[in-house]
């Protein structure tokens, strides 16, 4: 498979300029084709016209029509080739546009997934941004399978054993040169957007028992019936069977063929759909699964999921190319001329539907154990291209080292995965050992929970196996807990410090959970929690939860403008103080986001209230 090399963005802008002008010369041909085509037609239509008006050189007429036809049909098989190329160079050039639109972070301008988050993460995954609008899952995915997105999704939200992140690291950066390969994996992922029933209905069915299966006489009855209606045919047309008595015996048998169709086809019918349906999800299937076949990589992961896709029973392509036969055949009632002229009669004469399910169970049968394990590595395989283009994309970038026997987080030239490099500001940050913290302090606006969702959403990318954002990260196992986006419920008649101290209980809970394992650390990022009630009491509750985090074994970073807490007797010796600062130049209040050492020595409300118009409190 070709690589492909060079600054990111110029090649997105090479590609993207080089499927532009593919996408101009087929659309001139498109254009022509449609032209040329219209004018076969009537050239055909002009010389059968002649040749029936004429009544001497008929033949010679005849011969150029029927050359006009043979040509009218040459040219539409060749003009949907031209159409399916123009198609295909359009949704390339867009996808090296949306590219570009990616490393810029122009959010609108590339489409963003929706997916459920189950709800033990969605706390975590709202405080991080890891899904929706402008999310590390937006700037992330690149599936086009509702499996593969599943799979990004998890990986994402559970973090993997080190062994699985080692295994996902090496493929990824196997991956990653390989622009050509990632990008038809994308561009054939896309055409299955529109199904997001998924592959499920499919694997439940593969996996489950045979319709026919469970009513082993219809199979039997759509055997009899076609041979008792080719009996009575044969003994009526040799007339060993008077000839009115033959024709209401098999007038009979129609209409019982005809009773059972309306009485049962539906739900052989039903069958079907689970399996494909009209659009054609097997064919695009097979289309994504080819790619498996001969991947030049030498990554274990990679080769695991090529060894399980492409050895077993003959391979997932020979599979689903039997399985693609087998459902033309079911198709047959979605075109309407096929409807009438095959599917009707063959009902009616033989059961079609009866056979064409028997076909797919033998089918369902040699391949149930393996239809799962199909899907799952397609969409591991999808997972795994999602992270390579990522580090594709951002090289300066690193895999993170997850070491067992780390005792902190500990990163160089930290930065957030969701900034432009422009926009981007980098920091040296350790969170650990256990039984300590890293207090935040700092003016508002100055980076503080900026700070925070980079520890988390960086840990949670190492742990997925991706590149982080950052010159090097060290850090153990971790599970990462969050409160920082806290809101009320008014039907719920919960309020907001109710519904804070509800979330900080489920962490402190948490923390207990974690003090005697020994596998995994829980790091906790608090960002100014307790708001919802007045600053003494807030001091007091603060200091009892850091408490009981401190005392679990937990580590992990808290923001806040309490600078008291410091100070504070209970956990003054268990945190490391660190501040970040504004800057006035001619009444401007500028951010340098930099990191320092210490307690907070700025700050800006007052100021702030002056810029927005309101007028600070005169000092006494």
């Amino acid at each position: 498979m070709e690589t492909e090399s060079g600054h990111p963005e110029s090649l997105y802008r090479q590609r993207a300029a080089r499927y532009q002008q593919q996408e101009d010369k087929f659309c001139v041909q498109d254009k022509s084709l449609g032209y040329v085509r219209g004018l076969v037609f009537l050239l055909a239509a002009g010389f059968l016209f002649v040749g029936l008006s004429v009544e001497t050189g008929q033949a010679v007429y005849y011969s150029l029509c029927a050359i006009s036809v043979i040509a009218f049909v040459s040219l539409v098989i060749f003009h949907d080739h031209v159409s399916h190329q123009l198609s295909r160079n359009q949704e390339l050039r867009k996808m090296n546009e949306q590219a570009l639109a990616r490393s810029a972070r122009r959010w609108g301008e590339f489409p963003a997934s929706a997916i459920p988050i189950p709800e033990r993460h969605q706390a975590v995954a709202n405080d991080l941004d890891l899904f929706g609008h402008a999310s590390i899952y937006h700037l992330l995915n690149q599936t086009g399978t509702p499996r593969g997105m599943e799979t990004l999704r998890d990986w994402l939200l559970d973090p993997a054993h080190p062994s699985e992140v080692v295994a996902r690291q090496e493929a990824v950066g196997e991956l990653a040169p390989l622009v050509e390969l990632r990008e038809e994996l994308h561009l054939r992922g896309r055409m299955l957007m529109s199904s997001f029933a998924g592959p499920e209905p499919f694997i439940a069915w593969a996996e489950g028992p045979g319709w026919l299966q469970q009513r082993p006489w219809w199979k039997w009855f759509a055997r009899g019936m076609p041979l008792l209606i080719l009996t009575l045919i044969v003994l009526t047309a040799s007339q060993r069977l008077p000839a009115d008595t033959g024709t209401i015996a098999i007038l009979l048998c129609l209409v019982t063929n005809l009773l059972v169709s309306a009485a049962i086809c539906g739900n052989v019918h039903d069958v079907f759909d689970r399996v494909s349906s009209k659009d054609g999800e097997v064919k695009h299937y097979g289309a994504l699964f080819e790619l498996l076949y001969g991947l030049p990589v030498t990554a274990t992961k990679l080769q695991a999921i090529e060894r399980d896709t492409t050895k077993n029973v003959g391979g997932v392509l020979r599979g689903f190319r039997a399985l693609g036969s087998i459902m033309v055949l079911a198709a047959a009632r979605h075109s309407a001329l096929a409807f009438i002229l095959i599917y009707i009669p063959a009902q009616l004469l033989v059961l079609w539907d009866f056979h064409v399910l028997t076909l797919l169970e033998r089918w369902q049968h040699k391949y149930r154990s393996h239809v799962r394990l199909w899907f799952d590595a397609l969409g591991e395989f999808e997972a795994l291209a999602s992270l390579a283009t990522l580090k594709h994309d951002n090289p300066h970038w690193v895999f993170a080292t997850i070491d067992k026997q780390a005792n902190s987080l500990s990163a160089q030239s930290l930065g957030h995965p969701l900034l432009t490099d422009s926009e981007r500001v980098r920091n040296d940050v350790r969170v650990g050992p256990a039984n300590s913290f890293l207090l935040v302090t700092g003016s508002n606006m100055s980076g503080k929970s900026t700070l925070l969702r980079c520890l988390g959403v960086n840990a949670m990318l190492a742990q997925a196996g991706s590149v982080v954002c950052a010159q090097q990260l060290t850090l153990p196992p971790v599970t990462i807990t969050t409160s920082m986006r806290i809101q009320d419920s008014l039907e719920e008649g919960v309020s907001f410090y109710l519904a804070e101290l509800q979330r900080l209980k489920h962490i402190v809970t948490q923390s207990g959970e974690f003090q005697d394992q020994t596998d995994r650390r829980l790091v906790y990022l608090l960002d100014e929690i307790l708001l919802g009630t007045n600053s003494q009491e807030r001091h007091i509750a603060i200091v009892h939860v850091l408490g009981h985090l401190i005392a679990n074994g937990a580590w992990g970073a808290i923001s806040t403008h309490d600078l008291d807490l410091a100070t504070s007797e209970p956990i003054a010796d268990c945190c490391q103080v660190v501040h970040f600062r504004e800057s006035f130049d001619d009444g401007q209040m500028t951010f340098d986001y930099l990191m320092r050492p210490g307690i907070a020595t700025t700050t800006n409300a007052l100021k702030l209230m002056e810029m927005v118009g309101l007028d600070p409190p005169k000092e006494s």
